[in-house]
């Protein structure tokens, strides 16, 4: 097994969640996320020790552009038939926090399914915009694009998932004319799990250009669209946000003629409908089981 990545350009940035405005402020969030925090990094070890893997890869010369990668262990030349199918996944955090190593652990099923996993970070808010971190997310995808069979991976079989602001994140890369796909590869598939898809209610600068809803040109061959009903987080934020910006998602889908699926996952706080991504007994993960591994 690899336990780290390229270095070349320097240090990589840690997996620390001390200054994570969720661990700074705990009282004003319905989950634990620090809690979550300090056990992901728990079962990133326990991962680490069952599946080949590469960690702090570096996708592009900013320390925040990591992508961390596990896979079943063979490697193949580029168009081998039988490779596998490849999941790409970013991570929440409201664009400000959150690293790839907390969401490791969520190979560990897909990748017993016999999938590529890629965790995938980003640059973050304030030092950087959102616009850079889909612009990361793009560079991230081409990344994967090229390097897919080094790991195994079919890099014409990519499914982008997201949760919360990764969710945004790939519904921008998948859903929009931001970019035109990771060139050398093929996106078959998108997951946006409880992702915020009009920023103009957050009130974020350039919000139109940066909200995915608003600016739907294609889509991959399947798209699922998650969210609890009722999904609370921030204590001071109303459990219908998520709900709300998910059909909203879809119903910008349909209206574009484009294949959508919507799982509702239920009563769920936003810490579980990411976790649900990692159960093999929820409905979303069944949903997205279905598009990565191509059945309909």
């Amino acid at each position: 097994m690899v336990e780290s990545g390229s270095t070349q350009l320097g240090a990589v940035r840690p997996a620390d969640a001390t200054s994570f405005f969720t661990c700074q402020n705990p009282d004003a969030y319905f989950p634990d996320w620090s809690g979550f925090y300090r056990e992901a990094l728990v079962r990133r070890a326990e991962v680490c020790g069952r599946f080949p893997h590469e960690l702090d890869v570096r996708y592009g010369a900013d320390p925040y552009q990591l992508a961390d990668v596990f896979h079943p262990g063979t490697a193949v030349d580029p168009g081998t038939a039988g490779a596998a199918p490849v999941v790409v996944f970013f991570h929440g955090g409201r664009w400000r926090e959150g690293h790839p190593a907390f969401y490791d652990h969520f190979a560990a099923p897909w990748v017993e399914a016999g999938a590529v996993f890629v965790s995938c970070g980003y640059r973050l808010e304030p030092a950087h915009t959102i616009a850079d971190a889909v612009d990361d997310a793009v560079a991230a995808l081409a990344w994967v694009a090229a390097h897919a069979h080094r790991y195994g991976g079919d890099p014409h079989r990519i499914t982008v998932a997201g949760h919360s602001s990764g969710g945004h994140l790939a519904a921008m890369a998948t859903l929009t004319d931001w970019s035109a796909g990771p060139p050398g590869g093929t996106v078959v598939g998108a997951v946006c799990l409880s992702a915020p898809v009009d920023l103009r209610v957050r009130g974020v600068a350039d919000a139109e250009r940066l909200s995915p809803a608003l600016r739907i040109t294609r889509a991959p061959a399947q798209v699922v669209v998650s969210f609890g009903d009722p999904e609370p987080n921030r204590k001071s934020d109303d459990g219908q946000f998520y709900v709300d910006q998910g059909q909203l998602l879809a119903k910008a889908l349909g209206a574009a003629g484009l294949p959508v699926r919507t799982v509702s996952l239920g009563p769920a706080d936003h810490l579980a409908s990411a976790e649900a991504f990692a159960d093999p007994d929820s409905p979303v993960f069944r949903a997205a089981h279905d598009v990565v591994f191509g059945r309909s």
